[in-house]
């Protein structure tokens, strides 16, 4: 994907986010893009772009909400999203193809998610509130990027996928200057992603740093865990 494509998306996706967040007035801001070792030493790496073949999905972020509006088994939802020194806030919700019930946390209180598919506008409500602060488009600047490497497939909260190694000072020339232009000269976004055949990632950890002109540095810290779990069994 060429820069041109990629900073369009990006933006796409701050506007979007933007747009959403003031629509929900849940408190929570809009994600972030302000945002030679022995052979044996590491597993091999698979350089993306990626193709549409399962067996290198990329990551999708936005099948999350279809994740939880069509959940078809029981599972935990776990996010959390810090940006010092003034947001520090947790979304917890145990989901089932009935309901939504939950918790988002932050540094001055913890509100109550709660919804049901019979009553859709309890049911639309939580899942906007656990998905609208996804850094969605973060992972839309890196995404199909040399800054993405396929690291292999391993089992994660009772799920097995594919897991990506997501840093950027691996980036080639080009996609390195797109960086240094939004992040500044040190800024860097790092983490990995663990996904399904579809790219849908189960566990995800995100870490950005910015730079500004002054020296200020601004860091942003993502985090998502997707937890199987048993029906219920009824006596």
């Amino acid at each position: 994907m060429s820069c041109t494509v990629r900073v369009s998306r990006l933006f796409a996706c701050v506007a979007a986010e933007l747009a959403l967040a003031a629509l929900l007035g849940c408190g929570s801001s809009p994600s972030g893009a302000n945002p030679a070792s022995a052979k044996n030493a590491r597993p091999a790496l698979v350089a993306v772009p990626t193709t549409a073949a399962s067996n290198n999905p990329g990551i999708n972020l936005e099948c999350e909400v279809d994740r939880i509006r069509k959940a078809r088994a029981p599972f935990h939802w776990s996010y959390k999203k810090i940006v010092p020194p003034l947001t520090n806030t947790d979304w917890e919700a145990d989901v089932t193809s009935l309901s939504i019930a939950g918790s988002v946390t932050d540094g001055s209180a913890t509100r109550v998610i709660h919804g049901v598919r019979s009553d859709l506008t309890s049911w639309n409500t939580a899942v906007s509130i656990l998905t609208s602060a996804l850094p969605r488009s973060t992972f839309s600047f890196v995404n199909d990027s040399s800054a993405i490497t396929r690291t292999g497939s391993e089992n994660v909260n009772g799920q097995r996928g594919i897991k990506y190694t997501i840093d950027t000072s691996h980036d080639s020339a080009p996609d390195a200057s797109l960086i240094r232009g939004v992040l500044g000269a040190n800024g860097s976004i790092k983490g990995a992603a663990w996904v399904n055949a579809k790219g849908c990632p189960f566990k995800f950890l995100l870490d950005v740093e910015q730079y500004g002109r002054s020296g200020a540095v601004h860091k942003e810290h993502y985090e998502v865990d997707v937890t199987q779990q048993s029906p219920v069994q009824l006596p």
